[in-house]
């Protein structure tokens, strides 16, 4: 089948690079999630410093492996794709939450930042566009719409403890935000997936 013609890459090698940004990102969510716990617990207080710079690590990788690993001719073609560019929002939004958590000690406004970003994650990735034949496109939607969903729960939870300043939600949403990286690690490109040169649409596959 005819490949995405604004890359470079086989069909192959997209589902194998996807496959690898899931289980990075997955990886430094994990830690994110158990280092804001441990830190909400007060058992390591470096813990809620370490966090903040994994989630700007974190944004940063995903745009190193969205732009870094193709041409610079592609970048702009990459941009113009609607997964990509929803991609590279996501990346941007995470590394620039990172940064606005390191300073929120400061500016106690930008502690809202990081929720936000969560929160416009997981909406990005439940309306998420997927290329591939039909089948696979289902598949990537579901499993990407459970993915949105339990980030927006995270990123909910996260914006009720920044207004009342602590209890439940303080140890609630790294909690569900480890349940979303467990399903980032797990997931895997469906055969099918990045084949048949097609976008399918935000809301089902065609």
């Amino acid at each position: 089948m005819k490949q995405h013609s604004f890359l470079s890459h086989t069909p192959q090698e997209m589902r194998q690079l996807s496959n690898l940004g899931h289980i990075i990102e997955g990886a430094l969510f994990a830690i994110v999630g158990l280092l804001a716990l441990l830190g909400n617990l007060g058992v390591f207080t470096w813990a809620s410093l370490a966090w903040p710079i994994l989630v700007l690590i974190a944004g940063l990788v995903l745009l190193f492996l969205l732009y870094a690993l193709h041409p610079g001719s592609e970048w702009g073609l990459i941009w113009r794709d609607a997964q990509q560019r929803e991609h590279t929002i996501i990346a941007a939004a995470v590394a620039i939450a990172g940064v606005a958590e390191l300073l929120s000690s400061r500016t106690p406004a930008l502690a809202y930042v990081w929720p936000a970003a969560i929160t416009l994650t997981g909406g990005l990735f439940f309306f998420h566009a997927q290329h591939g034949t039909s089948e696979a496109a289902a598949r990537a939607m579901l499993q990407h719409r459970v993915l949105g969903s339990t980030l927006i729960v995270a990123g909910l939870l996260n914006f009720i403890e920044v207004i009342n300043g602590a209890g439940f939600a303080a140890f609630l949403w790294p909690v569900v935000l480890l349940i979303a990286a467990v399903q980032l690690l797990l997931y895997r490109e469906p055969e099918g997936a990045y084949e048949g040169g097609m976008e399918h649409g935000r809301h089902s596959g065609h």
